[in-house]
């Protein structure tokens, strides 16, 4: 089995899994936008890891798990990208 570490997900990452999936508009999502505002709940929240479990391939539950509707954008890539790229830092490429 091999994992995917060369994949890093970043804020704009997770504004287009948002828009995709739970069809919010781009102008909503900012770095600093909470997960409330967005009016995701733990429901929303547990579909959300869902998502990037499937997308990574890569359990997502001990890491999203502590996020909650105070969480920004950035928090939940800060997540993200803490499971997918196994600690190590970097940079997407833009």
């Amino acid at each position: 089995m091999t994992e995917q570490t060369d994949q890093v997900f970043d804020v704009q990452d997770v504004a287009v899994l948002l828009q995709e999936h739970f069809g919010l508009p781009a102008d909503e999502l900012t770095p600093t936008t909470t997960v409330g505002e967005l009016g995701l709940d733990s429901l929303g929240l547990m579909e959300l890891t869902v998502i990037l479990e499937e997308r990574t391939g890569v359990d997502m539950h001990d890491r999203m798990g502590d996020l909650s509707a105070s969480d920004t954008l950035t928090q939940v890539a800060r997540a993200v990208g803490g499971s997918t790229v196994n600690g190590s830092q970097g940079h997407s490429p833009e």
